[in-house]
């Protein structure tokens, strides 16, 4: 994941949570990149490195936070995402973890369609609460934002997400360990 600047996260916060059906995710406001998944091996290391290789090698342009998207699975199961520019930069950091990754990992669910870079705000929703909400961030929220690091967090069977490490984004440094309080805003 992408971790959010505190302040992006806190103007997210002051907007949507006092929404009927908006959700603050555990991990924190945040934007999905690949998962959640679970490892398929219990030898990491290779994969780690493969994987802190292009963090290493990939810049992210200034990101955009703006407009809303609403998932309606069923009437009474819609999703609302606020959506994240540039598209076709992020799709293909994506494509590279998941190269890298290979079938050391597997998806905890496989989604239809195509990435589409997203921020949630709210899961579960009904549809006229989905609507609401999505009508209440349609033209209302824009942020732009600088990310300099991406965020590994582990899924285990029957388990809640645990951070693992922070890797640099377009820098060599070596990666850094995440505990509970870093990765909770």
């Amino acid at each position: 994941m992408l971790p959010l600047p505190r302040a992006v996260e806190v103007r997210l916060e002051d907007q949507f949570l006092p929404s009927l059906g908006a959700t603050r995710p555990v991990m924190g406001f945040h934007i999905s990149i690949i998962g959640p998944f679970f490892w398929t091996t219990a030898d990491t290391a290779e994969p780690l490195a493969r994987l802190r290789e292009v963090c290493a090698q990939t810049r992210l342009p200034q990101l955009v936070i703006h407009g809303i998207d609403i998932i309606e699975n069923a009437p009474d199961d819609c999703a609302v995402f606020l959506t994240v520019r540039p598209v076709r930069v992020l799709r293909s950091l994506q494509q590279s973890l998941l190269q890298v990754l290979g079938n050391t990992i597997t998806p905890q669910y496989h989604r239809a369609g195509p990435f589409r870079p997203h921020i949630t705000i709210g899961l579960g929703l009904p549809s006229r609460v989905a609507q609401t909400l999505g009508k209440s961030a349609a033209s209302s929220f824009h942020a732009c934002l600088d990310v300099a690091e991406l965020w590994l967090v582990e899924q285990r069977h029957q388990s809640p997400w645990r951070s693992l490490l922070a890797l640099s984004l377009g820098s060599a440094a070596e990666p850094r360990g995440l505990d509970a309080e870093s990765a909770d805003g």
